[in-house]
């Protein structure tokens, strides 16, 4: 199953715990890390990668929970466990307590329910539109054609920016997952993406700065305004924060919506149970947050030396918690390893757990629940394109389906 090594692979005391040398960024066949995340979990609660540096992997849903709920334990300046000291600093996601917060605070009114409420007319056009366009063309590749643009686009015009800048975007992000998910061979482009995305608000800050007051609606020069414990932001606060959120704006929807939408194209109960019954919607939505959970795994550094779940962890340590695995755990969940589209209690980890929470949730689930009802609207029903064999995205980082191609009937 796994691919073992001696205990003495490593050079300190593991207790008895399973090796393995295992690198989670290569692409497979769509689908398949999660068998292998379900493999491990029921193989182990534990284990110890060699790769790189070595680092502990925490397989269910108990472990992985309380490695988000203590973050003065588990620290956030690393969240990749075979980088442990990343060439990027996010603003706020690697900020641990309390200085989190003060960030959170922030930016939160950018993606509270509130917001993304009135904005919801705006982005129900916009998604619209999108699929008015796709319709007559009887077939599309998703992923490009509209998992990527709706989200980026919806994104951007919540925090003021041209939609039509996406352009530039999407291929900074991509370079940058390539190497953020653990390939060695995407460091450079990676570390270019960054200083692409960097430069653009540089020019964008410096645009903006002076003006007496911030334009509504435009979060760049919101931060311009902004105070961090009675202090203005810095450039270098500023920059973090603006890149963080297009890395985790412009990818992680786009993820789903194509997992979700594979899910529909091969259960036609399914698409008809939410045109027969749009209210199911929500709950579709949240399964499909649990179910096909696009974080293969999540990392943080060990700050004190502690017994944890079975494993002596020193301060230093990197440990990854193997939030796929957790989120289909049949010790915290009923019918764990089925889509089960009106599940009522639903407590999963999609969006990260704790102080850490995802700061776009709330976004990124109206922009799920709007596609898959705008979809449905106008293409109740398509089917993946015969003989296609669909590959994802390695799950070092977060896993997505590099295309998607849809058919369906015409309309006019």
């Amino acid at each position: 199953m796994t691919d073992t090594l001696p205990p003495a692979a490593v050079d300190r005391e593991l207790g008895g715990c399973p090796v393995m040398h295992r690198d989670f960024s290569r692409a497979q066949a769509a689908g398949c890390h999660w068998e292998q995340a379900d493999e491990l979990r029921e193989s182990s609660p534990l284990y110890f990668n060699t790769f790189a540096q070595g680092y502990w992997v925490f397989t269910r849903y108990d472990a992985v929970r309380d490695m988000y709920k203590n973050p003065d334990l588990f620290s956030s300046a690393s969240i990749t466990p075979w980088e442990p000291d990343p060439i990027y600093r996010f603003v706020p996601t690697q900020v641990d307590p309390p200085d989190h917060i003060q960030y959170r605070r922030i930016l939160n009114p950018w993606f509270a329910p509130r917001a993304v409420d009135g904005a919801e007319p705006r982005l129900r056009d916009l998604c619209r539109r999108l699929v008015e366009d796709v319709a007559p063309t009887g077939g599309c590749d998703f992923v490009t054609g509209f998992a990527l643009r709706f989200p980026t686009e919806a994104f951007l015009s919540m925090i003021g920016i041209d939609p039509a800048d996406a352009d530039i975007f999407v291929p900074w992000v991509e370079d940058f997952f390539a190497g953020f998910g653990g390939d060695p061979d995407g460091v450079a482009a990676m570390a270019a993406a960054l200083a692409g995305i960097r430069e653009y608000w540089v020019a964008a800050l410096e645009e903006r700065r002076g003006e007496p007051e911030p334009r509504a609606g435009d979060l760049a020069a919101h931060l311009l305004h902004a105070t961090y414990d009675g202090r203005p932001l810095t450039d270098a606060e500023m920059l973090d924060m603006l890149t963080v959120l297009v890395l985790a704006g412009l990818d992680t929807t786009r993820a789903e919506l194509g997992y979700m939408f594979r899910h529909l194209a091969a259960h036609p109960e399914h698409r008809r149970a939410l045109v027969d019954d749009p209210e199911l919607i929500p709950s579709a939505v949240e399964e499909v947050l649990r179910y096909y959970t696009i974080i293969f795994g999540d990392g943080r550094k060990v700050t004190r030396d502690v017994e944890f779940h079975g494993a002596s962890l020193r301060k230093g340590d990197m440990v990854y918690g193997l939030v796929s695995g957790a989120n289909r755990d049949p010790r915290a969940y009923e019918r764990a390893d089925e889509f089960v589209i009106d599940r009522k209690r639903n407590h999963h980890m999609g969006f990260a757990n704790g102080p850490h929470r995802c700061l776009g949730a709330h976004l990124a689930r109206r922009e799920m629940q709007l596609a898959v009802r705008e979809w449905l609207r106008l293409i109740p029903d398509f089917d993946v394109a015969a003989g296609e064999a669909l590959v994802e995205r390695g799950g070092g980082a977060m896993m997505t389906l590099t295309h998607l191609p849809l058919v369906w009937e015409a309309t006019r």
